[in-house]
């Protein structure tokens, strides 16, 4: 994941040899970051526990690990 921006641009470059980006690829990719963080907002909603209610951390019993009752 760290080398993939570089790899974007290096393709860029070579498919793309002009200064600046084409509109439609920019628009693409504003596109695909917004869809991204509206994903992740919606997965965090999806997810989230009561913030109310306390942490209660799994135990190990005889070699197992055994969660807690919700």
């Amino acid at each position: 994941m760290f080398l993939a921006p570089f790899a974007g641009f290096a393709v860029w470059r070579l498919l793309f040899p002009q200064p600046l980006p084409p509109v439609w690829l920019v628009g693409g990719l504003a596109g695909f970051m917004v869809l991204m963080v509206a994903a992740l907002l919606w997965l965090r909603h999806f997810d989230a526990q009561d913030a109310n209610r306390p942490y209660i951390p799994a135990e190990l019993h005889g070699g197992r690990i055994v969660t807690p009752d919700p």
